[in-house]
């Protein structure tokens, strides 16, 4: 049964491994995009090899930047869809190598003695070898009539509740904590365990009740580790992925010195992320970004000017994330960014913690900055968190 298991999952699998899809035509800006990447990468190998000094990098680095950004068309050409390439190799290896894991799991995992127990283990030693249910509903017992005699003992309630979620008694740790509740109304950590264990009554569904309580504890404390957690949960459950990268990233700093809870943590984080990537109407949430320029310049600049609008990380590399190229007049103006700007690193604006929006009004109409041309940057700020903001011009450069 397990062979015929596994032989129908690689019959599902390779064909689809195989399977050559059709080639869809290459937009001019993917294809510019495309080379703009694999140069910058032979740059950063001969840098590597001390074929080039820093100085002519970052020159060969931002002659590229401006021959990519001159090449951006006013109106940009939609994305390309992804395309899938066979492999060949995956298919293979995915043949031989999962009955070959399924094998050894089971020889290293399972116990296949256990089909044919041995007549000499008597039923005695079978009971001794499990734990002992009794003794955890006497110490259950005891700590409840501690509570008939002490009702606003914060301390035991805390152990009964603690120790029924750990029992798996979950509508009575609902009780527990609902009076934690009472003797505590305005504790986050009793908010959030009660809203687990309603989660765990409801076969883990964090819907209604459970989600509310933890907004109110998020109130309380934005930093409350497991609220953080499981808000991340309740929204990837309603599908809104935004959301729980959100909450997340909010809780990835707060678990830094905790490796295993971080790793988790990373993982959701990449869950989320993925998620975002596979759905392109999150994705492409256009940025609005309101372009003005301070009254003592706007004498300065002519049509003949060109307007550069870039996002980029702040404490990244200055090759910009996304950009767009445009004439300098009119001003004020909005203008959006969105996944289809983005340049060189492909992905999502959604996929950088933080960006800053800069604003370059170029008098040669090159993306090299130089004497007299004009700049505006916003302060740092959460693409997931904002879709509006202003940037000013404000600035000459001597």
């Amino acid at each position: 049964m397990a062979s015929a298991l596994i032989a129908l999952v690689i019959a599902l699998l390779v064909p689809a491994l195989l399977r050559r899809p059709t080639q869809p035509s290459q937009t001019r800006s993917s294809v510019n995009i495309g080379i703009a990447r694999e140069r910058e990468r032979e740059l950063r190998r001969e840098l590597q090899e001390d074929l080039l000094s820093e100085a002519d990098y970052d020159q060969a680095r931002a002659e590229l930047e401006i021959n990519l950004l001159s090449d951006l068309d006013q109106d940009q050409d939609p994305a390309s869809p992804l395309i899938r390439t066979p492999a060949p190799v995956t298919a293979t290896l995915l043949a031989a190598l999962m009955p070959l894991a399924a094998l050894g799991l089971y020889l290293f995992l399972g116990h296949p003695g256990a089909l044919d127990p041995s007549p000499g283990l008597t039923a005695q030693q079978l009971t001794s070898a499990q734990p002992s249910a009794p003794d955890v509903d006497a110490m259950l017992s005891k700590l409840r009539e501690r509570l008939l005699d002490r009702p606003d003992d914060v301390r035991g309630w805390t152990l009964l509740a603690n120790a029924l979620m750990s029992t798996g008694r979950y509508p009575e740790a609902v009780t527990a904590y609902e009076r934690l509740g009472q003797l505590e109304p305005r504790n986050p950590e009793f908010l959030v365990r009660l809203a687990d264990a309603l989660a765990m009554s409801n076969n883990g569904s964090l819907a209604g009740q459970a989600t509310q309580l933890i907004t109110e504890a998020l109130a309380l404390d934005p930093e409350q580790i497991q609220g953080l957690w499981l808000a991340g949960i309740a929204a990837e459950e309603r599908g809104e992925s935004i959301q729980a990268l959100a909450f997340w990233r909010r809780l990835e700093p707060l678990v830094i010195d905790q490796p295993e809870l971080l790793s988790e943590v990373r993982v959701m984080i990449g869950r989320a992320s993925a998620e975002l990537q596979k759905n392109q109407t999150q994705m492409t949430e256009p940025l609005r970004v309101a372009v003005s320029i301070a009254p003592d310049l706007l004498g300065s600049v002519t049509s003949e000017d060109t307007l550069f609008l870039y996002a980029r990380t702040p404490e990244g590399p200055p090759m910009p994330v996304a950009a767009r190229k445009l004439s300098a007049l009119p001003l004020p103006r909005q203008i959006t960014l969105d996944d289809r700007a983005t340049v060189m690193t492909g992905g999502s604006l959604l996929s950088h913690r933080q960006l800053v929006v800069g604003v370059h009004i170029s008098r040669s109409g090159n993306a090299l900055k130089s004497s007299g041309d004009l700049l505006g940057m916003t302060n740092p700020f959460d693409p997931i968190q904002t879709q509006e903001l202003a940037v000013v011009v404000n600035k000459r450069i001597p």
